[in-house]
């Protein structure tokens, strides 16, 4: 590193190939989450020292295994060795309480369900004692199944999803959470953080959800919930007339592009994989911006425009998705 870096620290674009992360996502980790504070040249460049660099690179390994950056921006150097440390350990199979007794896993994200019926030995050494039922039959499940771990998709917790959680937490017997979401409001996501779940950016492969897995069974704690009552609503996603138009219909439902999003072709091609992740990506963004609070009726017709454009952009990628699936001999 010291042949590249200046006597005023590294720029920007050294710091990229030295973390492999690119230089938007150090911008945003410093200007969202204060992940680093890199000092600034007399022209206003970016300057990272060492020290700063050596940060990035663990914050990305943990990011890597499953952590959200939201999480653990904030962390000292010491925490993030730590972690690193639990996790690698982990990964060598040198932790002496791993044991061979499986983690119970309560699933409420019918999306993943379709993915591990493709991929379900990626999971590792889990039992799913929950799954397939809705959010108020698992309400009523979780004190007699006893789970270590309850698995929900952001959508699946409905419109209320911190005073879903909580409900379903009270009065039960201590258990992690982990939350997989798309795209939500940030204060959404910062009262399920203080709810006591972990966040996770979807869509995942299976192999990406065993990591979020196990390093939240390894570093969390389950915290107290609040008690609440209001009733939760589901959120799909319509058609909505507009000047502009309506939402292109959708030609993959969330069970089979999750189901894509794992299956392995017959030439062993990823595209099926990719595609479905990206078409996952754009029902999630039409479903945000029809969900977005709106402050006018300018401001509705805007969202609205987002959310039928995208759909637009959705429905192209669908048709390159059937191409492919044709090619490979995949169902649709």
């Amino acid at each position: 590193m010291n042949q590249t870096k200046r006597d005023d620290g590294y720029p920007i674009g050294v710091v990229a190939s030295l973390t492999g992360l690119d230089p938007h996502t150090i911008r945003a980790w410093e200007r969202r989450y204060g992940a680093v504070s890199p000092e600034r040249t007399s022209g206003g460049s970016r300057r990272y020292g060492a020290g700063a660099v050596t940060r990035l690179q663990r914050l990305k390994a943990l990011v890597d295994a499953g952590e959200s950056i939201g999480n653990i921006a904030k962390l000292s150097d010491a925490a993030l060795r730590s972690r690193l440390t639990d996790l690698a350990a982990l990964a060598s199979g040198a932790r002496s309480d791993t044991g061979s007794t499986p983690l119970r896993i309560a699933l409420l994200a019918p999306g993943l369900e379709a993915q591990l019926r493709e991929a379900a030995a990626s999971l590792g050494n889990v039992r799913i004692v929950s799954s397939g039922v809705g959010l108020d039959a698992l309400a009523t499940r979780l004190g007699a199944e006893r789970p270590d771990l309850l698995v929900a998709e952001l959508r699946a917790l409905g419109r209320e999803p911190s005073e879903a959680l909580e409900r379903i937490r009270h009065g039960r017997n201590p258990f992690l959470v982990l939350v997989v979401y798309d795209f939500a409001p940030a204060a959404e996501l910062s009262r399920l953080s203080r709810a006591g779940a972990r966040l996770v950016r979807g869509p995942l492969r299976i192999a990406e959800l065993r990591a979020a897995i196990e390093s939240l069974a390894l570093h969390s704690k389950a915290q107290a919930p609040r008690r609440s009552s209001r009733p939760e609503a589901s959120t799909p996603i319509r058609g909505r007339a507009s000047h502009d138009g309506e939402i292109a219909p959708r030609r993959f439902d969330d069970v089979r592009l999750a189901a894509l999003r794992e299956v392995a072709g017959a030439l062993h091609c990823e595209c099926p994989n990719h595609l479905a992740t990206l078409v996952t990506n754009l029902v999630a963004f039409e479903r945000y911006s029809l969900d977005c609070e709106n402050r006018d009726d300018a401001d509705a017709a805007l969202h609205r425009s987002l959310a039928i454009e995208s759909s637009r952009i959705r429905a192209t990628l669908e048709s390159l998705l059937e191409r492919v699936c044709k090619h490979e001999k995949l169902p649709y």
